[in-house]
This record gives C-alpha cells, sequence and structure tokens, in this order.
C-alpha cells in the first residue's frame, strides 16, 4: 500500500527579521491535509530566546544576534507532514 500524497502547503513561505531584544511572534501557517496540524523542528535551531510552540508559534525574544536556517515539519491529523527550510535572520534594530 502506497502513502497518498500530502496536499500540505506551507502558506508562510519565510520569516521575518527578527530584532534583537524585542519580543515578537509569528505564526506559521499551512493549507491542506486534515487540521488540526502540528509543527516541529527536524534539523537546526531557533536562535537563543525563541520557541516554536507544537501549533506553529515561532515567539520570544532573541537574545543573541545568530542568524540560521531551520527545518520545520508540519503534520496533519491523518498523518502526512512537509518539511520546509526557513532562514531566520537576527538585525539589532
Amino acid at each position: 500500500m502506497t502513502k497518498k500524497q500530502s496536499t500540505l502547503t506551507f502558506i508562510t513561505e519565510s520569516l521575518p527579521t527578527f530584532t534583537l531584544g524585542e519580543p515578537e511572534q509569528v505564526d506559521l501557517e499551512v493549507s491542506g491535509g486534515t487540521a488540526p496540524y502540528t509543527f516541529e523542528i527536524t534539523e537546526g535551531e531557533l536562535p537563543d530566546g525563541l520557541n516554536l510552540s507544537e501549533g506553529g508559534r515561532i515567539s520570544g525574544s532573541v537574545t543573541e544576534n545568530v542568524g540560521t536556517t531551520v527545518f520545520i515539519k508540519a503534520t496533519d491529523d491523518a498523518d502526512s507532514s512537509l518539511t520546509q527550510a526557513f532562514d531566520v535572520q537576527v538585525s539589532e534594530s
């Protein structure tokens, strides 16, 4: 039995630049599949001070000026998943 092709698509294509020391939040959005969706980082990590909730919200205050790339996987209620790379940029102000 072959697994059905996922219809999940990331609506969020990129992340905004985070400002050092400023509280911020970004909600990741996907479409298709079967809601609800869960999110997890599969490779890399967010800069110190930022966290990703299971519901797809990146929030917190960046504590160091370090950019990185993270791979975030969205999984729907039918266990279909999609992973996308996001560049995380940090600015001083």
